[in-house]
C-alpha cells in the first residue's frame, strides 16, 4: 500500500514538473508553474496594465516580439509585429482554430459554425455561405440597396424622436421665469427625463424626454455595474445659442445606437426579415452578449484554461453564465429555423435559410451540413455581423465630437458631392476621399485596441525561427500594428493619415484590420459599406457635439474583452438646417 502511493505521488510530482518545462524553441516568456503555467505573471501584468493587449504589448518589451505563455492547460503565442504577424498569417500549418472546451460548448458540444472551426468543414461551409448570401445580394447593388435603406431608417429613427420625443426648452423657460440664470439643467438617474432645477415651483417642467436604452428597450439591469449616469450639470449659459437649446437638439446614449441598423444589413439576407428598432428580444440577446463579452476574452475564459473549474465553480469560472447566455440566443435562432421549416417552399427559397434547409433534404447533403451547424452560422453571423461593426462606429462618433475639426471637414465634403438633395449611396464612395479616410480611422482606432481571433497550429511548425508546437493557439497583437510608435501620433483621431500628398486613399503594409490569408474576414465587403453609409448619412442630417457642461469622455478608457468597447457616453445631436 505504501509502495502504491508512493508511486502514485512520484508520478504526480514528474508529471507536474514535465508540465511546467517549456518546449525546446518554443518563444520566451514568463516562467511556467505546475498547474497554472505564466497565469498569474500575466494576470499581474494584466491588473496593473487594464487591458489584455496592453499586456502583450508590455510582455513584448521585457521578451520579444513573440511571446510563449502557457495559461493553464492552453499554449499561446502572442505575435507583437508586423514580420511575426504575417508569418503566421500566411502560413497554411497556423490555419487551425482553437480546441478548448469554450470553442466547443459555445455550439452544443462540437465545433461549429463559421468562425472557430477549420479543415472541411469551414472550406465547405465558407464557400456555400458566401456562394448563397450572393444569391441574396451580399457584395451586390442589392446589398447597397439594404445597406442605404437601414441608414435611412437610423436617420428617420433620430428624427422621431427629434420630433415627438422634444418639448422645447425655451417655452420652459418662458414659463418658468423665476429660473435664474445660475440654475442648471440636470438628469435624473434613470436617464428618462431633464429637469430644470426649481427651488421655488414645487412641479418641476419636463424639458424633453429621451432614453436610447428605453427606445431600444434594453434590459438596464445588465447595465448597474457600469452605470455612468451620474447627473450631468448643463448651464444655461453654457449653450451657444443665447442660452437656449433648439427645438432640433436632443442628447443621447451614443455608445449603443447602432446594434439593430448593422445587423438588418446582414439579418435580411440571412433570414428574410428586419428588426424594428423597439424589438425587446433583439436588443436584451444583443446586451447580454455584450456583457458576456466583457467578461471573456479572445484567448478565452477561466473554465477554458482550467476544464475543472466548470464542475468545482461554474458560476466564479464564468461558465454558468457562458451557457446560459449561448442558450437563450439558441433558443431565439431555434424559433426562427422552426418558423422557416413551417414555411418552407423548396420552389421559391426567400433567404439563406431557405437555401441551406434545402440542400439539408437534398440527397447529396455533405456530412458538414446539418440543422445544428446551420444554426451555428446563424450565432456566429448574428453576434459578429452586429458586434464589431457597431463598436467600429462607436468609436467613430466618440472621435468625431472630440475631434470638431475632423467633423467640420467630413461635412464640408458631404456638401460639396452629395449636397442635401439627396442621401448617399455607396456609388458616392469613390468621391469622397475624407469619409474613405474617417472609415479607415474608424478601424484603426477599434482594431488598434483588440487582439484577433485565435488561429491554432495545425502540426509543429516555425514562426520567426520559434518552434511552435501542435495545437498551440496563436494570437495577433493589433496594438502593435495599428497603433504603434510607427503612426507618430496613434491616440490622435486624424484622417489624412490616409491621404496622400495627391489626394489619394494611402494605406501602410501594416494596415490590415480585416486580417488578411486565407481567414481574412469573410464579413470585409459589408462592414466596410456599412461604415461608410451610416457615418456619410448621420453627417449629412446632423451634427455631433460633447454635451455643454459634461465632462468629456475619455478615449482611453473603456471596456476590454472579447473586442474593445467605448464606456458609456452621450453627445448632442443637432440637426442641420
Amino acid at each position: 500500500m505504501i509502495v502504491t502511493v508512493s508511486l502514485f505521488f512520484i508520478v504526480i510530482i514528474l508529471l507536474l514538473y514535465l508540465e511546467s518545462r517549456k518546449p525546446e524553441g518554443y518563444p520566451p516568456g514568463p516562467k511556467w508553474w505546475p498547474i497554472l503555467g505564466s497565469a498569474m505573471e500575466v494576470a499581474r501584468i494584466r491588473k496593473d496594465a487594464g487591458y489584455l493587449f496592453k499586456t502583450c504589448s508590455i510582455l513584448s518589451e521585457k521578451y520579444g516580439s513573440v511571446i510563449g505563455l502557457k495559461i493553464g492547460s492552453d499554449r499561446i503565442v502572442i505575435l507583437n509585429d508586423y514580420n511575426s504577424v504575417c508569418s503566421m498569417l500566411t502560413n497554411p500549418d497556423c490555419e487551425g482554430r482553437p480546441t478548448s472546451i469554450m470553442y466547443k460548448e459555445r455550439t452544443w458540444g462540437k465545433r461549429r459554425g463559421l468562425i472557430l472551426v477549420d479543415g472541411k468543414s469551414w472550406i465547405e461551409q465558407r464557400r456555400f455561405v458566401l456562394r448563397h448570401l450572393r444569391n441574396f445580394g451580399y457584395g451586390r447593388n442589392s446589398m447597397a440597396a439594404i445597406i442605404e435603406e437601414e441608414a435611412l431608417k437610423l436617420v428617420e429613427h433620430f428624427e422621431k424622436l427629434l420630433r415627438e420625443e422634444y418639448h422645447d426648452i425655451n417655452d420652459n423657460i418662458n414659463r418658468t421665469s423665476s429660473v435664474s440664470n445660475n440654475h442648471d439643467i440636470s438628469i435624473n438617474n434613470d436617464d428618462e427625463i431633464y429637469e430644470l432645477k426649481n427651488n421655488i415651483t414645487e412641479n418641476k417642467s419636463k424639458i424633453f424626454q429621451y432614453n436610447v436604452n428605453d427606445k431600444y428597450n434594453i434590459d438596464k439591469e445588465i447595465n448597474n455595474e457600469n452605470n455612468f449616469h451620474d447627473k450631468l450639470n448643463i448651464k444655461l449659459n453654457d449653450n451657444k445659442s443665447n442660452n437656449t437649446f433648439t427645438s432640433r437638439q436632443m442628447i443621447i446614449s451614443m455608445h449603443d445606437a447602432f446594434g439593430v441598423t448593422v445587423l438588418n444589413t446582414l439579418w435580411r439576407m440571412m433570414t428574410g426579415k428586419r428588426f424594428n428598432t423597439g424589438d425587446e428580444t433583439l436588443m436584451y440577446l444583443q446586451k447580454i452578449f455584450t456583457k458576456l463579452f466583457y467578461e471573456i476574452d479572445m484567448i478565452g475564459a477561466p473554465f477554458s484554461h482550467f476544464p475543472l473549474l466548470r464542475f468545482i465553480a461554474p458560476k466564479l469560472s464564468g461558465y454558468q453564465f457562458f451557457i446560459e447566455t449561448h442558450q437563450q440566443l439558441w433558443s431565439f435562432l431555434y424559433k426562427e429555423l422552426e418558423n422557416h421549416k413551417d414555411t418552407f417552399n423548396p420552389d421559391a427559397p426567400r433567404d439563406f435559410m431557405d437555401v441551406y434547409l434545402s440542400v439539408l433534404k437534398s440527397k447529396e447533403c455533405s456530412k458538414t451540413f446539418s440543422e445544428s451547424q446551420l444554426l451555428a452560422i446563424c450565432m456566429d453571423l448574428f453576434i459578429a455581423g452586429s458586434e464589431t461593426t457597431s463598436k467600429t462606429l462607436s468609436f467613430c462618433f466618440l472621435y468625431l465630437i472630440l475631434f470638431p475639426n475632423v467633423q467640420k471637414k467630413a461635412h464640408e465634403e458631404i456638401d460639396r458631392v452629395i449636397g442635401d438633395g439627396r442621401f448617399p449611396t455607396l456609388a458616392d464612395r469613390t468621391r469622397m476621399t475624407y469619409l474613405n479616410a474617417i472609415v479607415l480611422e474608424s478601424l484603426r482606432m477599434f482594431m488598434g485596441r483588440n487582439l484577433n481571433i485565435p488561429h491554432r497550429a495545425l502540426k509543429d511548425t516555425y514562426i520567426m525561427d520559434h518552434r511552435i508546437p501542435k495545437d498551440t493557439m496563436i494570437i495577433v497583437n493589433f496594438n502593435e500594428l495599428l497603433m504603434n510608435k510607427s503612426w507618430s501620433d496613434p491616440e490622435e483621431f486624424r484622417p489624412e493619415r490616409f491621404i496622400d500628398k495627391n489626394g489619394r486613399i494611402s494605406v501602410q503594409d501594416q494596415y490590415f484590420p480585416f486580417s488578411i490569408g486565407r481567414h481574412r474576414c469573410m464579413g470585409e465587403t459589408l462592414a466596410r459599406s456599412n461604415l461608410f453609409i451610416v457615418i456619410t448619412t448621420l453627417l449629412q442630417k446632423f451634427t455631433f457635439s460633447v454635451v455643454p457642461g459634461e465632462q468629456k469622455p475619455s478615449t482611453l478608457d473603456f471596456h476590454d474583452g472579447v473586442t474593445a468597447a467605448p464606456k458609456p457616453f452621450k453627445v448632442l445631436v443637432t440637426a442641420k438646417t
